[in-house]
């Protein structure tokens, strides 16, 4: 049986960053499957060293930024038990209804709300992950293609979604319960535009606590898979400026250079 998720019981969010790797020539790549809007249906592909990750998208695109929210209540819950050592709240295997998880990624509970969780979902179940990155070790039993998830939806009179019963793979749970492997976000996360969410984890993954963060502006707009032309995303960049909308970052944009630098606030 699944373990059934208690909106009670988070203390704090969190995301596992499943799919980065770290290579032994020192080298590090962070892969962005999640699209920032739907109907993204071009396959991705990274590779560094003879090491590859490729993400298939499902019939209808990849999953988007906002569908990722779906993970992070999962992984949520699992880092919220084992740093609270609640043992017989770890497993693959999740159950949780519609309207608890809508209240925890702060949106709405209109019909076009539990639509677009139906939809979510069957992006995620959709796409596949191919890789020929060795697991850890802990992992017994794990190819090298997986999807996402796997789920299976409770329906009420109506047809809309009530709860979901949910699959990890195996890698996404060995991470979300290795503390290792798992950081606290900031509640503001939920409120970000979906590139603004895609920075925000870029500056989490690379941004130290006394080191910043410098990197070309065109680069990251290469690490956060975003198609829109580089003048409109080098516009959005700097637009973090005056905004300050990165919570927990101080963001400083060197025109010359075309460069921007993170720090930890």
């Amino acid at each position: 049986m699944p373990v059934q998720i208690s909106s009670t019981s988070f203390t704090y969010v969190y995301f596992a960053g499943v799919l980065s790797a770290d290579y032994t020539s020192g080298n590090h790549v962070h892969c962005q499957p999640f699209a920032l809007s739907a109907g993204d249906s071009e396959a991705r592909r990274f590779d560094l060293g003879g090491q590859f990750i490729e993400i298939a998208p499902s019939a209808t695109g990849l999953p988007t930024v906002r569908d990722k929210d779906v993970l992070i209540y999962c992984v949520s819950w699992l880092a919220n038990a084992m740093f609270d050592e609640r043992h017989r709240d770890l497993s693959r295997d999740l159950r949780f209804t519609a309207r608890d998880f809508l209240d925890f990624s702060k949106r709405g509970i209109g019909g076009a709300q539990y639509d677009g969780l139906a939809q979510a979902l069957d992006r995620l179940a959709g796409s596949r992950i191919t890789t020929n990155l060795r697991p850890p070790d802990e992992i017994k039993e794990c190819g090298d293609s997986f999807n996402l998830i796997r789920y299976e939806a409770e329906r009420d009179r109506d047809g809309r979604i009530d709860a979901v019963s949910i699959e990890l793979p195996e890698r996404l749970y060995y991470c979300a319960t290795d503390w290792t492997q798992v950081c606290a976000m900031h509640p503001d996360y939920f409120s970000l535009t979906p590139l603004h969410r895609l920075i925000y984890f870029l500056a989490k993954i690379h941004c130290g606590e006394w080191q910043p963060w410098a990197v070309p502006i065109n680069e990251l707009h290469r690490m956060t898979g975003c198609s829109s032309p580089f003048r409109n995303f080098k516009i959005s960049v700097q637009g973090l400026l005056k905004d300050n909308s990165i919570p927990e970052y101080r963001v400083e944009i060197d025109a010359q250079k075309v460069t921007a630098t993170f720090y930890r606030r």
